[in-house]
């Protein structure tokens, strides 16, 4: 399984991109369907063709010591900036298992389809922190900050 999938909160099964949206990976979903539909968060969980309930979520595993598998909730960017390339976002998750009940920020980027920023931190200026909180609150309807 590649390290970003689909997976299923109710019954488990694992699918890849591909057959669960029709883009070759997640660099791809989040450019060629999150950012063109202005991070439309229904895009975020879909149909399971194994039990028929709407609970596929991505999933990837978080590197720790002792790696924690995480499902997406919402995925939020901005920009793109740097000729169209550079896409700073804010991913919201929930770990699966014993700490299921605590949602975690993931502060992420892209630089154009290259996976590697998936795996470092994106840095925030203070303005374009504020910006993507913003836009979370609006897209998800929710404050980050109490």
């Amino acid at each position: 399984m590649p390290s970003y999938w689909w997976e299923c909160e109710s019954c488990g099964n694992k699918a890849e991109f591909f057959d669960v949206c029709q883009v070759k990976g997640i660099t791809h979903f989040i450019w060629d369907i999150l950012l063109k539909e202005e991070w439309n968060q229904d895009h975020l969980i879909k149909n399971c063709k194994s039990c028929g309930r709407d609970l596929m979520r991505i999933t990837y595993e978080f590197p720790r010591k002792d790696k924690e598998k995480l499902r997406v909730i919402h995925i939020i960017g901005i920009g793109p900036f740097d000729n169209n390339k550079y896409l700073p976002m804010i991913w919201e998750t929930h770990a699966v298992g014993e700490n299921e009940n605590d949602n975690w920020f993931d502060f992420k980027y892209l630089n154009g389809k290259n996976i590697r920023g998936l795996n470092r931190p994106a840095v925030f200026s203070r303005d374009s922190l504020k910006k993507l909180f913003d836009v979370y609150s609006k897209k998800t309807g929710k404050e980050i900050l109490l």
